[in-house]
């Protein structure tokens, strides 16, 4: 149920990607407020994550995640409804992304970490597998659902149906039982829930490894990822959103192929090693897009370039639901967010005035160069590096 649910928000979450850049940029027509807005959108991770990832060791993770898709389901409606009466503006778009973002915030590490007590731990690895292909098969049916939405309506459909979406997801999560877990006293303050975190991540070298790392990767791959790929589509290669969701669906078929081969191979993978040398992979393969003259070209190479992410989100994963205590899970995984959406935040404004100053194609050579630089450090932190 849990899985059906998250297809289903994720199909959604793709399209409100695609229609949240674009709307952005057709109120706008600048790249550097859409960059901001992006990156408003990215930081309830780094103002509230701690926080709210010790709610979700405190507190019933199911209800936790049905609230997160009810405030996003109600957002998510607001913006097309305010666009349609003529009252929206870029100020209220970048409120919306901060509330959807909270909810995401909120969602994600209730989700991550209820994954454990549903499965057998020998099969955490596929499991989390499996959450990924549904991710990435999402990544590839919204897009291609997105195509067909604004050749129907507007972009304003979009948004109505990503409402939707969650509306459905809260339903499937209503209807899901999650059994009993261990938990922390009620009594404890989250302050200091966090602060526990904290220290227990000084204590164990290999995930303060893994959270530096992590940061550092996402720090310089993200937003081109996010901003750069509208900005390309848009202003180098002169097309509208229906390419850009094309390259979405691109990016979907590579993540997808990439969780497969996982699913496969992984078991016998040693996941420090694999996540260090995919994070190398991630930054090399951004590089051919400076020289990419056309949408297939484009859509070939970002899709070569997304089969190394699943390499790096399900190893890290599994890592933390084999390493860290289950009373401590929710915390460690938004710090994880912390570290992935916070670094996002600031990526996405960095490359919106990156692409003002030297161009598009240039940001992608020079993250593609430094994102392969964070996998090659990552290679000198041996406990990380040892870690299976």
């Amino acid at each position: 149920m849990l899985w059906i649910g998250q297809i289903i928000a994720w199909t959604g979450d793709s399209i409100y990607q695609i229609g949240l850049l674009w709307l952005i940029l057709e109120m706008t027509g600048s790249k550097s407020l859409a960059g901001f807005i992006a990156a408003v959108g990215y930081l309830p991770a780094l103002l509230l994550g701690l926080f709210l990832g010790a709610l979700v060791d405190i507190g019933d993770r199911r209800r936790l995640m049905m609230i997160a898709d009810l405030l996003r389901a109600v957002v998510l409606l607001y913006i097309p409804t305010a666009f349609v009466g003529g009252w929206l503006t870029p100020w209220q778009l970048a409120l919306a992304a901060f509330l959807i973002s909270t909810g995401a915030t909120l969602f994600n590490p209730a989700r991550d970490s209820s994954v454990p007590q549903l499965v057998p731990s020998d099969s955490l690895l596929s499991a989390n597998a499996l959450v990924q292909t549904s991710a990435h098969a999402a990544l590839l049916t919204g897009p291609m659902i997105a195509g067909g939405i604004l050749a129907l309506t507007s972009l304003t459909g979009l948004f109505y149906f990503n409402s939707a979406a969650y509306a459905v997801s809260l339903l499937t999560i209503f209807l899901l039982r999650i059994p009993p877990r261990e938990t922390i006293e009620k009594a404890v303050q989250p302050i200091k829930a966090v602060i526990e975190s904290l220290k227990f991540t000084v204590k164990e070298k290999w995930s303060g490894e893994l959270l530096l790392v992590t940061a550092l990767d996402n720090l310089f791959i993200m937003g081109p990822a996010i901003v750069g790929i509208p900005i390309i589509v848009r202003e180098e290669l002169g097309l509208g959103p229906q390419a850009f969701a094309a390259a979405q669906a691109c990016h979907g078929v590579g993540m997808l192929i990439g969780a497969l081969l996982l699913g496969s191979f992984g078991k016998s993978l040693p996941k420090g090693k694999v996540v260090l040398a995919a994070i190398i992979f991630d930054g090399l393969t951004f590089i051919p897009i400076f020289w990419a003259p056309n949408m297939y070209w484009l859509g070939a190479i970002f899709m070569f370039h997304s089969i190394g992410i699943p390499f790096i989100m399900v190893p890290r994963t599994s890592l933390i639901q084999e390493g860290i205590p289950s009373n401590m899970q929710g915390r460690f995984f938004s710090l994880v967010n912390l570290t992935v959406i916070g670094m996002m935040a600031l990526s996405a404004a960095m490359t919106g005035v990156a692409c003002e100053l030297i161009g598009v194609r240039w940001v992608y050579v020079v993250i593609g160069v430094a994102g392969a630089a964070c996998g090659a450090l990552g290679f000198l932190f041996k406990d990380l590096r040892r870690r299976r």
